[in-house]
């Protein structure tokens, strides 16, 4: 799964990742690598890069099922934190 340039879709359960500083790019490979390999397209249905600088360390995801994408993403090199958002909270991010 690639991060897409398109509007992402608010709705459903949304999460924000916090990774190591600067090291969103190398977390980012790490976790198309175990999505790929790992058949995780189920748990993790998409992928979002904020662009504003002040997210830079930060990643959203939207997945299916937190505590099994918790338990995945913690095993990832960089990751330091996982926290649930409410739609209105990801529409903010994004600046919809």
């Amino acid at each position: 799964m690639e991060t897409t340039n398109q509007p992402p879709v608010i709705s459903g359960q949304w999460c924000l990742v916090t990774v190591r500083p600067r090291k969103r790019e190398s977390f980012l490979k790490y976790l198309n690598n175990d999505i790929s390999t790992k058949q995780l397209q189920a748990v993790i249905l998409e992928i979002v890069e904020p662009q504003d600088l002040v997210y830079e360390d930060m990643i959203l995801l939207r997945i299916s099922n937190y505590s099994e994408a918790r338990s995945h993403l913690q095993k990832i090199d960089h990751f330091l934190n996982i926290q649930r958002l409410k739609s209105n909270e990801v529409s903010r991010m994004l600046n919809q």
